[in-house]
């Protein structure tokens, strides 16, 4: 199984102005911020071959919906708003390791800082149409993830919220 391995650096920005108002001056987001990244690809050797970075809003509704914006920036416009870093929240780095299994992606999210006793395991499935999932098929367990009979999985995180508010790297980076 071949594997991709990479390092990320997730830096939290400060955001003077982090409410968004409709026209009854009612907030519209129950939570606002965003990040910048830098992902480091490191070749066979083991040495780093390059940089991808990117900036990610994230707006959550009050009704849970969670509504990113990403974009792909340069070194330079990710240095000049590191310098604009929120400092009361470290900078979150990981190692991901993304690889295939079964005919379904993974990604292992390692925690390095600021907690190092984190690895959280992201599953991608193909998604199923309703009339798919009305088909009668007993070999094929339709959407469910099939977790790799070489790694162990201590606890399912059921839900996004569940995720975000216990191992979510915008509230393990900030400092006490």
């Amino acid at each position: 199984m071949k594997a991709h391995v990479f390092p990320i650096y997730q830096v939290y920005l400060y955001d003077e102005e982090n409410v968004t108002l409709n026209n009854t001056n009612e907030e519209l987001f129950s939570e606002e911020y965003s990040f910048i990244r830098r992902r480091t690809t490191i070749n066979s050797e083991g040495e780093e071959a390059g940089s991808v970075y990117g900036w990610t809003q994230v707006q959550k509704t009050h009704e849970g919906q969670i509504i990113e914006r990403k974009r792909i920036i340069t070194k330079r416009e990710y240095y000049s708003l590191f310098n604009n870093r929120d400092k009361s929240r470290h900078i979150v780095k990981q190692k991901r390791i993304s690889f295939l299994w079964n005919i379904q992606s993974f990604t292992i999210h390692v925690y390095k800082e600021p907690v190092s006793d984190i690895c959280i395991l992201h599953a991608q499935v193909r998604s199923i149409s309703p009339e798919e999932d009305n088909e009668e098929d007993d070999d094929d367990k339709k959407g469910e993830v099939e977790i790799p009979t070489f790694l162990e999985v201590e606890k399912r995180l059921m839900t996004d919220s569940e995720a975000d508010e216990h191992y979510g790297a915008y509230h393990l980076s900030l400092k006490d």
